[in-house]
């Protein structure tokens, strides 16, 4: 059992138990073929070759790369994903259209009628595909049993905070659910360097009863994270009792975690060997003068 099988695991065990974090995966720009484009491309019978398997089941990012040109500029060394599909498409950031000089329409991925083309340029030649250049939608891959774990449906749209210095909260993600999904939310790379977010960083799922409480009077959802200086109901805890244990081995500790330590009178956190620990967290517990000790 590979890693992130091992991590997806626990995120859904606990998630099951009240606990939702999700693994961030940061989308670069890409492309991918239909088997006539790639042999325009390539030349004809031209099979791809994988040389990274992906996190998502029997997808591969390949060793072929295109450039790709519109009215304005070019991206050259756009990497083309595996295995070959119906329709060829591009996917992009809205800084990337920009530089090329095409409208940005986001789109989820294989819906691309009526978006704009653009021209492809290969080591065996060039075409200019009609449509199917996009800003992909942001979107959390499960799998079915993933999903009854985490209480959602496929095309269900859920909100993802991210802590740390760049804390925010990324609304309208939509849930994809079926077999051949693993647990995973895909951003691209305008998306993640807003948030300074980077593969494999754990963001909380927001239910909707939290995000219509709002958590605190400054409006920003910021759901206890500003640490009582918007004025709200974080701004007076009562005072905690005096610290006396320490919790048992954890395997995730979230922000959630260490107020509830905090509310016990628990000074210490122990964490298991591999043990993931949000950014919220560490944060949480500065500021509440608790500690995490692996």
């Amino acid at each position: 059992m590979e890693r992130k099988d091992i991590r997806n695991a626990v995120l859904s065990h606990l998630a099951a138990q009240g606990t939702k974090y999700v693994p961030a995966g940061v989308s670069a720009r890409h492309v991918h073929l239909s088997q006539a484009d790639l042999d325009c491309l390539f030349g004809p019978g031209h099979s791809l070759h994988p040389c990274k398997a992906l996190s998502q089941p029997g997808q591969f990012a390949a060793q072929e790369r295109v450039t790709v040109a519109g009215p304005r500029g070019e991206l050259a060394g756009v990497r083309v994903l595996g295995p070959v599909r119906g329709k060829t498409q591009v996917e992009v950031a809205f800084s990337e259209v920009k530089r090329l000089g095409i409208p940005g329409q986001v789109r989820m991925s294989g819906d691309v009628d009526g978006t704009p083309g653009c021209t492809l340029k290969g080591p065996a030649g060039q075409l200019t595909i009609p449509q199917g250049v996009i800003v992909p939608a942001r979107h959390l891959h499960l799998s079915p049993l993933q999903a009854a774990c985490f209480g959602l449906k496929d095309g269900q749209p859920v909100s993802l905070r991210m802590g740390g210095q760049r804390a925010g909260l990324l609304e309208q993600v939509i849930c994809r659910v079926g077999e051949g999904h693993d647990l995973e939310v895909h951003l691209d790379t305008d998306e993640a360097n807003a948030l300074c977010v980077t593969d494999g960083d754990l963001l909380e799922l927001v239910s909707p009863e939290a995000e219509k409480k709002g958590g605190c009077s400054c409006g920003g959802g910021c759901h206890g994270s500003c640490q009582g200086t918007c004025g709200g109901h974080h701004a007076a805890p009562e005072p905690p009792p005096a610290p006396v244990n320490e919790t048992e081995p954890m395997d995730l500790v979230t922000e959630r975690d260490v107020e509830e330590a905090w509310k016990r009178g628990i000074a210490v956190i122990r964490c298991l060997p591999r043990c993931i620990v949000t950014d919220a967290a560490r944060e949480r517990a500065m500021s509440l003068d608790v500690e995490i000790k692996r």
